[in-house]
């Protein structure tokens, strides 16, 4: 099994949707575009546009953004793909910045999906997001 697939499937028990991209290369370019563009509105604020941590918003931030080019490397060259995946989420219970002063994106993202109700149709989506943005930090690693 491929690195890629094996994330996919771990995505899939972890998020539900998270077997967008095995389509073929057109949904793998969606998935990566959809990613670009949530990180663009929900992180580049605080993490920077580069991801390196230096948003216009991280001064303001009593704990520094975390540099998210640099995750691959502070792993032994691995990709920390699930654990990513819960500190965005934030709704496992699992607090990556120490604190709950980054945004629960999960329940964000939920409550754009479905103006306030939680149907599984749209938890899948919210999960198929969520795969998309992690994804999309994973695709900025130093290499």
């Amino acid at each position: 099994m491929t690195a890629r697939i094996g994330k996919y499937l771990v995505a899939a028990l972890v998020g539900g949707a998270g077997v967008i991209g095995l389509a073929g290369p057109s949904a793998a370019a969606d998935d990566m575009a959809m990613g670009k563009q949530l990180y663009t509105e929900a992180c580049a604020v605080c993490h920077g546009a580069d991801g390196r941590g230096h948003g216009e918003f991280a001064d303001e931030l009593k704990v520094p953004p975390s540099d998210l080019t640099k995750l691959l490397k502070d792993n032994g060259d691995v990709y920390p793909f699930v654990k990513v995946y819960h500190i965005i989420d934030g709704r496992s219970g699992t607090r990556g910045h120490g604190d709950s002063k980054m945004p629960i994106w999960g329940d964000v993202f939920s409550r754009e999906a479905t103006g306030g109700t939680q149907p599984f149709s749209a938890e899948l989506l919210v999960r198929a997001r969520m795969v998309a943005l992690v994804d999309y930090i994973e695709s900025i690693q130093e290499k």
